[in-house]
């Protein structure tokens, strides 16, 4: 096998839960993720020797809003390229021939909207080299060394949806989610989720709290532990928190704004993902799903992404 071509999907929180902030700077969070079905493009082709990356915006005006441009800045920074070249780094003992790769990357994922494509990038080619370098590493050791690259790299590591805990390294996959119709909107803004962190940081300090805004501990345990169990729409619905909105928000008003045409257009919830500040909302059926998205007031620089829960039969 020389070629591989391979989809990295998009991730929305069900669940984000800020625990507290560890001595070395980096927070403890309890988070419900769910892959979704809008998905940057990977091509992995073997070559001789090296890394390679070519990137490039959408091919064509295929979904509402405007163009994403090409992926900005040096090829270096990219974390499609950091992971292939980590990879090539402690992989180099183990390769069976020629460990190099050309990595053609097509972005549709909006960069910065907290939907996780860069980490979901550099999973995917984390996970395509352990096939076309023939590595056969199991998953928990292709974590281990996305971890290096960012929180969220581990969750893209396995398939599904999944309990994530720790600063992002603790996965516990769950059994599939029902089908979930949803609906992206990512209103033009972009936050930065070091921002978003000190400014949480921040409001712990003045309010003198301990915890998650929302209930920790046993209480937690347990919203956690129903969506596990029982896996409904309606179980899904009432586990939807993000400890972020709290901060976000009132510096992103255009967020609440983006919410709360959701809700109008018909959505049973609707949340902000990670830090910002895409939104989702979930719908009952794929028809009002579909529906709602002529409905939503939209603004020209809104996003708009009819989607689906990654890899859940629909039929």
């Amino acid at each position: 096998m020389s070629i591989l071509h391979l989809k990295a999907p998009a991730k929305i929180n069900l669940s984000l839960h800020i625990l507290g902030r560890r001595a070395n700077g980096y927070h403890d969070l309890s988070m419900i993720m769910e892959k979704v079905s809008l998905c940057d493009e990977i091509t992995l082709e073997k070559i001789d020797s090296g890394i390679e990356l070519v990137t490039g915006p959408w091919p064509a005006p295929r979904r509402s809003g405007s163009l994403v441009p090409a992926v900005p800045g040096p090829k270096e920074e990219n974390l499609a390229y950091k992971s292939a070249a980590l990879l090539q780094n402690v992989s180099a003992s183990s390769c069976a021939s020629s460990c190099g790769v050309r990595i053609t990357l097509t972005k549709n994922i909006p960069m910065g909207g907290g939907l996780g494509g860069g980490s979901s990038d550099a999973a995917t080619v984390l996970k395509g080299l352990n096939t076309l370098w023939n590595l056969n590493w199991p998953p928990q050791k292709l974590a281990e060394i996305g971890v290096k690259l960012g929180a969220d790299v581990p969750f893209f590591i396995y398939d599904g949806p999944a309990l994530v805990e720790g600063i992002g390294d603790e996965i516990k996959p769950l059994d599939k989610l029902p089908n979930l119709w949803i609906i992206l909107v990512n209103p033009g803004v972009h936050v930065a989720t070091p921002w978003a962190y000190s400014a949480w940081d921040n409001r712990r300090s003045v309010q003198n709290v301990s915890a998650s805004s929302c209930e920790p501990g046993k209480n937690l345990t347990e919203k956690n532990q129903s969506v596990r169990s029982r896996h409904t729409l309606e179980e899904v619905i009432q586990v939807l928190h993000n400890d972020f909105e709290s901060v976000v928000i009132p510096e992103y008003p255009e967020i609440q704004r983006v919410k709360e045409a959701l809700l109008k257009a018909g959505a049973l919830g609707a949340l902000m993902s990670g830090s910002g500040s895409t939104v989702f909302g979930l719908f009952e059926t794929k028809e009002t799903r579909d529906n709602a998205v002529n409905k939503i007031e939209k603004k020209p620089e809104w996003q708009v992404f009819a989607v689906d829960n990654w890899g859940v039969d629909k039929r």
